[in-house]
């Protein structure tokens, strides 16, 4: 079982993740000097580590944290998917 603890750091890191990352989307889209290639793949990046950690937590969590995992990888999956669309939807 996953620890009530670790969950809870886990859900808000990922958070903040989308919270970057659509940040640098939004900048990105604009086409602002401030994002470089560099910067929108290592986002890109980081989205698919956090989807991973989520997914291993998630066999390890009980039932209702399972569901609050499974919801923040959702939400880092569409991140994702925005990132391969190249722009915010």
């Amino acid at each position: 079982m996953s620890t009530y603890r670790k969950v809870e750091e886990m859900l808000k890191h990922a958070h903040e993740l989308v919270e970057f990352a659509d940040e640098q989307l939004q900048l990105a889209t604009k086409q602002q000097p401030a994002v470089s290639d560099k910067g929108y793949t290592e986002t890109q990046q980081l989205l698919e580590r956090m989807s991973v950690e989520l997914d291993k937590m998630i066999h390890s969590a009980n039932p209702e944290q399972r569901d609050a995992l499974s919801r923040a990888q959702q939400q880092v999956q569409d991140c994702q998917n925005d990132f391969i669309l190249g722009f915010d939807t």
